[in-house]
Order: structure tokens, then sequence, then C-alpha cells
């Protein structure tokens, strides 16, 4: 073993953990960084692309799938340098290829752009459309699955796992060909309730939200293999290189937050000054003295002539 990966190994093994006073129960730190949580696009891609996880990831997809599964390929192994490279062009969902030939694609989206629907069309699409070669028919096109996990409420149901599928619009229980499946998985409704956590599928909830230490404690206890992906998450993110990405990536975040609110507040003050403008108009063409309207509007007598010609 590397001399770097022992030092993450031996800084994971000390700074999450610590016990209570009960040997069994284990309290998790919760991370300060959001872009080092498991559901980070970058850490969520960068853990179950590893080989090593590779279990973990077939395990969580059955449990939203509610069928076994064979996994092919995941592009294992994603080097930090490909992870950083990625990131800086917004490719950050994770492929999965099965061994009957469906395709699944798993995308996070941590706020709520308004634009889901329209990007789980797109990948479904592109990956349909990637199966068909010059000459062949529809007949062997192979499934696509489209998981989208949102930290935000999407749909007006209770429910935090929609399964979405062609359906008659008269006969609501006779299912069409589905070619394309959408899972819609809604973190915000998850963490808000007190789910069975008996249940695969809100153990591996559990550990993707990371939001409440107690449902990560009993899914740790409930599920070993939960327990294991979060020794190997630990691992993972004491790593000096993924803590670098995760802060350029959090940086990154920052600064399009930063410039969203600067042209806000520009196009306010935009919008402003043509309100003004709009009231000085209509003053004038109620011949009101220049000199009184400057005082109410703040305009300067030559920005009112000006205005005055123009109308």
């Amino acid at each position: 073993m590397h001399s770097k990966e022992k030092n993450a190994q031996k800084i994971a093994k000390n700074k999450k953990r610590r016990y209570n006073g009960r040997r069994d129960r284990m309290v998790f730190k919760i991370e300060r960084n959001p872009e080092l949580k498991m559901k980070s696009d970058i850490i969520f891609k960068a853990f179950f692309s590893r080989k090593e996880n590779e279990g973990f990831l077939q395990e969580f997809l059955e449990t939203i799938l509610k069928k076994r599964i064979k996994i092919k390929m995941v592009g294992h192994d994603v080097s930090l340098d490909k992870l950083e490279k990625d990131q800086k062009y917004g490719i950050l969902d994770l492929g999965v290829e099965l061994e009957n030939g469906e395709y699944i694609n798993i995308e996070i989206q941590l706020r709520d752009y308004h634009n889901i629907e329209e990007r789980t069309t797109f990948y479904a699409s592109k990956k349909i459309s990637e199966q068909i070669k010059s000459g062949e028919g529809y007949n062997d096109l192979k499934p696509v699955i489209i998981i989208a996990i949102l930290d935000y409420e999407f749909i007006e149901l209770p429910e935090y796992v929609t399964e979405t599928v062609r359906v008659a619009a008269e006969h609501r229980n006779y299912e069409l060909n589905n070619s394309v499946k959408y899972y819609y998985i809604e973190l915000s409704k998850f963490r808000k309730q007190n789910p069975d956590m008996t249940n695969p599928l809100n153990q591996w909830l559990s550990f993707l939200d990371m939001e409440r230490g107690d449902l990560l404690e009993m899914a740790s206890k409930e599920n070993k293999n939960v327990k294991k992906a979060m020794e190997n998450y630990e691992v993972l993110t004491g790593d000096a290189e993924v803590k670098r990405l995760a802060e350029i990536r959090l940086m990154s975040k920052l600064e399009e937050k930063s410039a969203l609110l600067t042209e806000r507040e520009a196009g306010r003050e935009e919008g402003r000054e043509e309100g003004i403008k709009e009231v000085a108009k209509k003053l004038l063409k109620e011949k009101i003295p220049i000199e009184k309207i400057a005082k109410i509007t703040g305009l300067s007598e030559e920005e009112l002539k000006e205005l005055a010609k123009e109308e």
C-alpha cells in the first residue's frame, strides 16, 4: 500500500468516528464542506466509480429497481484528474452498463434549476439514439433507466421515491412498452420522515443523504455493507487531493452564485432607472416644471431635457 493511501486511512480512522460509552454506538460527524458529502456529485462519482465500491453500488441500485442486476461497467477507477476535468464541463453524472445491455444514468441535483424533467429526457433520448446504428431497426433497443437524486421537493406526492412509466391515458393500469424508465428520489422528503430503517433502500438513502446521524447510525447497525461503505467514504474524503477538488467545486459554486446575485442586482438597478425615467416622462407630458421633476426623480435637468427630446 502506498504511503499516501496509508496516510489517508489513518486520517479517516481518527477524524470522524467517536464512541460515547456504548461499545455498539457510532456517532458520525457531518462534513462542513457540502462538497465532501456523499450526495455531492463529485464525491458520489469518485466513490461509486471505484472497483472496491461496485458491490455497494449494485446493492443500492437493486433496492431502487427492485430486481437483481449484474453490473458490466461503471467506468472503474475514475482518476482525480479526470474528475477535475469533468467538473469543469459539468459532466458529473454516473453511467452504469448492465450485463443484459440496460444502461443506467444517475444524476444528483442539489439545487432546483427548474429543468430536471428536460435534463432527464435529454439524457434518455441521447442514450437511446446512441444504440441505433445506420440501417438497424428498433427491436433490439435496450432499456434506459434514469435515476435523478434530488435534494429538493419536486413531485407533489408524499412518497420520496417515484417511478414513472408510460401508461394508456384512459387505462392507467395498462403499461405501454417502456424503453425508458425514470426514478426520482427526493432526499429532502426522506429526511423529514421517520423511515423504516430495516428497509435496505432507506439504509442506503441515509448513507447518501448524511444529514441525520440517527438514521445513519441505525443503517450501519442493520446493514454491514452500509457500515463498510461509510468506512470507505471516510478514507476517500480523507485524501488531500479529493479535499482539494471539493474546495474547487465549492468555490466554483459560490462564484456562480455570487455572479448570479450580481446580475440580478444589476437588473433591479436597471429596472429602477427605467422606472424613474418613465415617471419623469409622464411628468414632462403634464408640463410640470423641470426643476420640480428633477427634485422628485433625482435626475439632472440635462437628463430631463434629453428625455423631453425623445417625446
